[in-house]
């Protein structure tokens, strides 16, 4: 798969720039990542935003998407998050998925590399946290979650999804859990995850 990522300068209706990722693939993922964000990011400030699509050239396909200033994995990495951080970010990721749920939609890939971040100041590093990564999103009531494709990385993988049964919503809530319990306790996963 050819993906091209990059950051750059979107102006503002204000007139102010502001940084933003351009993705840009030949995939189905890109498409549906666009359609549901263009479908949810508005009933919650907590999955990352479409800013905007480019339709010419329409040749490959590009979506612009709000830029945040890191992931959660480095930003765990980096130093170890706090009680009260895991809090926020829990919260803001619990309101994502709270959005996706309602409508049925189930994430499938909820891991720290897909919790974006912005820094702030104050005892909390973080101002802001969205969801990220929206291109594998399905309806529980797909096909992919019917046959139980596999989905997600392993180690946040729920079991259902490791066994390839049938998996659902309940499979955003195995890998969230996984991801506070890992934070909250510390794991050397994290720093071996890359």
């Amino acid at each position: 798969m050819d993906f091209t990522q990059s950051r750059r300068n979107s102006g503002t209706r204000d007139g102010r720039q502001q940084p933003v990722i351009v993705k840009s693939v030949h995939h189905f993922r890109l498409q549906n990542e666009r359609d549901v964000l263009k479908r949810f990011q508005h009933h919650t400030p907590f999955i990352r935003p479409l800013v905007d699509e480019i339709t010419e050239p329409s040749d490959p396909p590009a979506i612009v998407l709000k830029h945040l200033d890191y992931h959660l994995l480095n930003a765990s990495i980096s130093q170890r998050l706090t009680s009260q951080e895991i809090k926020f970010v829990a919260k803001g990721i619990l309101e994502a998925l709270k959005v996706l749920h309602e409508y049925n939609f189930v994430h499938i890939d909820v891991k720290p590399d897909n919790i974006l971040i912005n820094y702030g100041p104050g005892d909390i590093r973080f101002k802001d946290v969205q969801l990220a990564d929206c291109g594998s999103t399905v309806p529980a009531d797909s096909a992919y979650a019917l046959d139980g494709d596999l989905i997600g990385a392993p180690i946040w993988r729920s079991p259902e999804a490791h066994l390839r049964i049938r998996w659902g919503i309940a499979t955003d809530i195995w890998s969230f859990g996984a991801l506070v319990s890992i934070f909250k306790h510390d794991s050397p996963i994290i720093k071996n995850h890359h």
